[in-house]
């Protein structure tokens, strides 16, 4: 389920997916349903208000529950974790996940370097 809510936190509305749960009997681990936010970003900076998770967390969840990532900035680079080439959703304060296998890490860069413009040609 699709939906909006307010994010004490982010002191906005946020998009939110209530993801299904499992309901069935079994062995294996199952959850309940799952509150996802897609406007994960720059605000988050510790226990999601809405989903009770830290940061990392909800990204693995948006990942695990194969939501768009529409809503954070992603560059490619290889996981240190599963050491897959993937886009890597950047989440602010230099937070980092894989989208691939949803484990968070530290982004790093040590330098920006100035787009190289070839010289104009005058005659």
């Amino acid at each position: 389920m699709n939906t909006k809510l307010y994010c004490k936190a982010c002191a906005k509305a946020v998009r939110v997916v209530i993801t299904p749960g499992v309901h069935h009997d079994g062995q294996a681990e199952v959850h309940d349903e799952e509150v996802v936010c897609l406007d994960l970003g720059e605000d988050c900076t510790g226990r999601c208000p809405l989903g009770e998770v830290e940061p990392d967390a909800m990204v693995a969840r948006i990942v695990r529950n194969g939501l768009p990532l529409d809503g954070l900035r992603t560059v490619k680079a290889t996981c240190p974790s599963c050491g897959a080439e993937a886009d890597i959703a950047l989440y602010g304060a230099g937070r980092a996940a894989c989208t691939i296998c949803g484990v968070g890490a530290v982004w790093m860069m040590d330098h920006a370097e100035p787009r190289w413009t070839p010289p104009r040609y005058q005659p």
